[in-house]
């Protein structure tokens, strides 16, 4: 006979795990808005496509960890929104560019990624952020900016790494310290 306690014990632990993966897609869904304006202000639908579900996979899975992860997925939405609208924001002014380069949308990702990674450095010395939570905050800030990155191309993406790096590193070099 199957003991009634182990039996409500394993339903209890089902719908912990559910609850904890709903609210892992709800706090996602803030990727849906990101992707859909990535969607219609780049022509690269397959790299917003991939990059958006990467996006949501990684969110989904560290807010379902919870704890320092869950704080990290968060901050890293939030750090990565300016390399995102950067990029969208400048092509959206309808700036001439040249027939073969076009170095506004490289200097847009490097700016917008400056500013995240200075927004993800104050958050995370804010919250008291571990470097595992800063680990993912950083990934998660890096495919965020990269949704509007992918207007200039690998060159955008890349310099995007950059900018976070330089935002970034005045909180490093101060934890360090």
């Amino acid at each position: 006979m199957i003991d009634p306690e182990s039996v409500l014990l394993a339903r209890a632990q089902r719908a912990y795990e559910r609850g904890r993966v709903v609210h892992g897609l709800r706090t996602g869904g803030a990727v849906v808005p990101m992707a859909a304006l990535s969607w219609i202000a780049c022509d690269n639908p397959t790299a917003t496509a991939l990059g958006g579900i990467a996006l949501l996979a990684l969110v989904t899975a560290a807010v379902w960890r919870g704890q320092e992860p869950a704080r990290g997925a968060r901050l890293g939405l939030v750090a990565g929104t300016p390399s995102l609208l950067v990029p969208v924001l400048v092509g959206a002014t309808g700036h001439l560019c040249g027939a073969s380069v076009c170095l506004f949308y490289p200097a847009a990702c490097l700016g917008g990624g400056v500013l995240g990674g200075l927004a993800l450095g104050l958050l995370a010395r804010r919250t008291g952020l571990g470097p595992m939570g800063l680990t993912i905050a950083g990934t998660v800030a890096w495919l965020t900016g990269s949704l509007g990155c992918i207007v200039a191309g690998s060159t955008g993406i890349a310099v995007l790494v950059v900018g976070l790096a330089f935002g970034l590193a005045p909180t490093l070099t101060l934890r360090r310290a």
